[in-house]
């Protein structure tokens, strides 16, 4: 079987343990597929509301607005310590937890041969996996915009290797002619350029690989803390810290009841999608 294939049915096959912040620690979608954590149709829907069910305490298939708040207080929690409020070095700490492990994972399964280090060719091909996915209309070119950040279903702007890794997220590292907009060429021209900055004697060893990647996850953490730091003082206390995550809640819940099935989460993630892909006026 094609590597190219391989990564395709695997793309949804693995998933990070930990949701909301925690979840977001990994940059990178710790599956096969450096994809950003990803994700077409159905396998989007499948990753997004697992992210959001984690905070499904009981296991009753739903979540309610207590759930919520108790995982976000244990998260905070976490991440401070004794302190009430978190700096950005500790929030990017706590985003890049376990890091090393999961990288290593993600490192065995690129490394398709086995022999420990990354070809170009192992390389590319879970990145180009990932642009087939985002290249939804099969044009070969991606419209800068907007992607979901580390917290489920809120949207932000990103740089190109963070978060989700949604159609938006690839324009800060691979548009490179600022046109708005990432062609398939331009896409593979940046991930070569990557490789080759990091390669040695033409492949990636974990180390440089494991590199790659948590430069990726400290810059997405501080603009996420950026945008967390409503108050602009340098730190992010609890309020802070779940707002954006509650706020989404209450857009979820659409019967306003404190709960949030499935039927009430694809639904949204429908609208949001329909919305998306509606044709621009003129």
């Amino acid at each position: 079987m094609k590597p190219i294939v391989r990564y395709a049915l695997l793309l949804s096959a693995v998933v990070i343990a930990g949701g909301g912040v925690a979840a977001a620690q990994l940059d990178r979608t710790p599956a096969p597929v450096r994809q950003y954590s990803g994700n077409g149709g159905s396998v989007s829907h499948g990753r997004s509301a697992a992210k959001f069910f984690r905070y499904d305490i009981n296991h009753d298939g739903k979540v309610t607005r207590d759930e919520l708040n108790r995982s976000l207080a244990q998260q905070f929690a976490q991440a401070a310590g004794s302190a009430q409020t978190i700096g950005q070095a500790q929030f990017v700490a706590f985003r890049m937890k376990d890091l090393r492990e999961h990288v290593g994972q993600m490192f065995r399964r690129a490394d398709w041969n086995g022999d420990g280090k990354l070809s170009q060719e192992e390389y590319m091909t879970p990145e180009r996996v990932r642009f087939e996915y985002a290249d939804r209309d099969g044009k070969g070119v991606i419209a800068c915009g907007f992607r979901n950040t580390g917290f489920s279903g809120q949207r932000g702007k990103s740089r190109g290797h963070s978060g989700g890794r949604g159609r938006g997220g690839f324009c800060n590292s691979a548009d490179l002619n600022h046109d708005g907009q990432v062609t398939h060429a331009e896409f593979d021209k940046s991930v070569e350029q990557e490789f080759a900055a990091a390669a040695k004697g033409g492949s990636l060893s974990v180390d440089a690989y494991y590199a790659i990647i948590s430069a990726h996850v400290r810059d997405s953490g501080t603009k996420m803390f950026a945008r967390l730091d409503k108050n602009h003082d340098g730190k992010i206390d609890r309020g802070e810290f779940t707002q954006s995550q509650m706020r989404y809640f209450v857009k979820l819940d659409r019967n306003n009841d404190g709960v949030v099935t499935r039927d009430e989460f694809y639904a949204a993630r429908r609208t949001a999608s329909n919305d998306r892909h509606k044709p621009g006026p003129g």
